[in-house]
């Protein structure tokens, strides 16, 4: 390790130069598999991987019951690992919502996952396991439609067992062997088997990484993840910090690359003498330790007088991780805001973050994280924006909007406001089209992740998939018999009951009506119907905002297929709130089945007639709902 003070760190924070030669080689691999196609691929894949095959994919019977070949104890830990990551990325993800910006425009911004995503999993000199849960769980949270693995070859040619146990945990079968630039490459353009990815995501050695930025910067290419260069490591200590700790958790970095980049900031006081010498202690007992050697060859030690000249530092190079081993390191991490992952106090490595805390380790590098973040449910998700305006809406604005266009010169925008306005005012009686109404609301709970879907003036069927078979049908009964456009997707924890997925997505839903009433004017307000068969329900609804619930009658039983009858009244209760609606709902009858169906069949009527516009004002006397 060499030592430089606070005041010359130029060196020490500017970003690492790459190795041209891998770069320009890199590029070449994945230009040549764009220009060649699939036998380009396993050209490369020959060479390189010494992988010779006509097809990439790994059969899913490789995969399925690799997980019971592992022991109890891996097991466990890559499941714990699975579960904490998973609780931590579950909050996250992009938010749909509604406002109006103006009287009568309605804007709105729309969550989508994306499409394929390519997941590459480095298989080289160290099977990330890891990395793999940290791609395909916020993969799987985000909806992606299809994500998919690609891995070099283990030495006996084959999947390595414990990325194939880790994948049968996952429930993830769409795998393909396949390392380096050429991976890349043929994700990149669809080659060999490989579905085309939208994006690509994963750590790697530096001829994945060129080959990444290449692909990227093709005009048609896909996106990446993040920038990526080698793995980095910034300690902070002051004399408070214990010396073997600093020194192990340098080392642990310096173990994943020759290349990685060490830096140790130590305050006045830290014992450098002595954290030397644990360096030197510990890379004896390394099974890594040439290549641990190499990377402490390279490291750079900083002497920081005060704090703040730690901090400013931190904040230019934008570490990778960033570990706090001082006193009031709170404060510090606080001070610090373009590190990748921050690490704060004695009793908190890095190590921790790589593996089960919980966030993500797929970080930005190369000072990369003063824009960039690192690897998110938010990655795999792209947003739209919608806007719809009724007629008395763009009339109230157009002013606004015509003297923005001129002021910029863009005639031919004025113009399209401007022929709306003397349409109008030809025919002033032309039907005004009012804004459509229509929600999304996403609902994130520990137990459930629910997105529902309303359009109140459309009747095209949805798609409704709540895991509950029977479920799904009474809501599709709703939609349908309401005359709307409802389509619900649920990933729920069914392991135990059905309870909470049932309750979250009837508050989901009620929410989802509730905005897309929006101030209500117009509606008729009540609804009523009386159907079916030898079971007969009533359903009265009154959409003044104001929740209330009657339910009366007795259904038998305790389930219908894996729909708890109890639940009934539930599903009732959480809309009434949600919706902000008063439903009585009197149910008679001796089959279960019959009597809870005609209940949501009344339902959907009640909600037909109640959501029907009727006038432009709103249906009270007192002007209000």
């Amino acid at each position: 390790m060499r030592w430089t003070k606070s005041e010359n760190i130029r060196d020490a924070v500017s970003p690492a130069s790459g190795n041209h030669a891998i770069d320009t080689q890199a590029s070449a691999i994945v230009d040549r598999i764009r220009a060649e196609g699939a036998d380009a691929v396993r050209e490369f894949a020959q060479r390189f991987d010494g992988y010779e095959a006509n097809e990439f994919a790994v059969q899913k019977s490789d995969i399925i019951g690799a997980a019971d070949r592992l022991n109890d104890s891996d097991r466990q830990a890559i499941n714990a690992m699975i579960r904490t990551v998973k609780a931590f990325h579950a909050p996250q993800g992009y938010r749909a919502y509604q406002t109006e910006t103006w009287p009568g425009i309605m804007c709105e911004r729309r969550a989508d996952a994306l499409s394929c995503v390519g997941l590459y999993v480095p298989g080289g000199s160290a099977p990330l396991i890891s990395s793999l849960v940290m791609m395909a769980v916020p993969a799987k949270l985000a909806g992606v439609n299809r994500a998919y693995v690609v891995t070099p070859p283990g030495e006996n040619g084959g999947l390595n067992p414990a990325i194939a146990a880790t994948l049968d945990l996952l429930d993830l079968y769409d795998v393909f062997l396949l390392g380096g630039a050429q991976a890349i490459g043929a994700m990149a353009c669809g080659m060999a088997g490989l579905p085309r990815a939208d994006k690509i995501f994963g750590p790697g050695n530096a001829w994945v990484a060129a080959a990444k930025r290449r692909v990227a910067q093709w005009a048609d290419g896909p996106a990446i993840d993040l920038p990526a260069g080698p793995s980095e490591v910034m300690v902070i200590a002051d004399d408070t910090a214990n010396p073997a700790f600093v020194a192990a958790d340098l080392l642990a970095q310096a173990e994943h690359d020759p290349l990685a980049r060490i830096t140790l900031l130590a305050l006045d006081g830290f014992d450098r003498t002595a954290c030397t010498a644990e360096i030197g202690r510990q890379l004896e007992t390394l099974p890594r330790r040439q290549i641990a050697t190499d990377a402490m060859n390279n490291a750079v030690g900083i002497e920081c007088p005060e704090r703040k000249d730690a901090v400013r530092i931190a904040n230019l190079f934008a570490p990778e991780h960033l570990i706090i081993q001082t006193r009031l390191a709170r404060e510090i991490a606080a001070e610090v805001t373009t590190a990748g992952g921050i690490f704060i106090g004695s009793w908190t490595p890095e190590t921790l973050g790589d593996y089960a805390a919980g966030p993500n380790h797929i970080l930005p590098t190369n000072r990369a994280g003063r824009a960039w973040s690192g690897v998110t449910v938010e990655s795999f998700q792209r947003t739209t924006t919608l806007i719809e305006a009724s007629a008395p809406g763009l009339v109230k604005a157009a002013s606004t909007f015509r003297r923005l266009a001129e002021l910029e010169g863009l005639d031919a925008h004025a113009a399209s406001l401007q022929i709306r306005m003397q349409a109008l005012a030809a025919d002033p009686d032309m039907p005004a089209c009012r804004p459509g109404r229509h929600a999304i609301v996403r609902r994130v709970t520990k137990e459930t992740d629910i997105t529902v879907e309303v359009d109140l003036d459309r009747t095209a069927s949805g798609e409704i998939s709540t895991g509950i078979g029977f479920y799904d049908h009474m809501l599709e009964q709703v939609a349908r018999h309401g005359g709307f456009v409802l389509n619900i997707v649920c990933r729920g924890d069914l392991n135990i009951d059905a309870h909470h997925t049932i309750e979250d997505v009837a508050l989901a839903l009620g929410e989802a009506l509730s905005k897309a009433l929006g101030d209500r004017t117009g509606i008729a307000r009540y609804g009523f119907e009386l159907p079916m068969d030898e079971a007969r329900a009533g359903v009265w609804i009154d959409l003044s905002g104001r929740p209330f619930l009657v339910f009366e009658g007795r259904i038998p039983g305790e389930s219908v297929g894996d729909f708890p009858v109890a639940m009934t009244e539930h599903v009732f209760r959480s809309l009434s709130d949600q919706l902000k609606a008063a439903i009585q709902i009197q149910v008679q009858g001796e089959n279960a089945h019959h009597m809870i169906e005609a209940c949501f069949k009344a339902l959907g009527r009640a909600m037909r007639q109640a959501i029907r516009i009727e006038e432009a004002t709103i249906p009270s006397t007192k002007g209000a709902l």
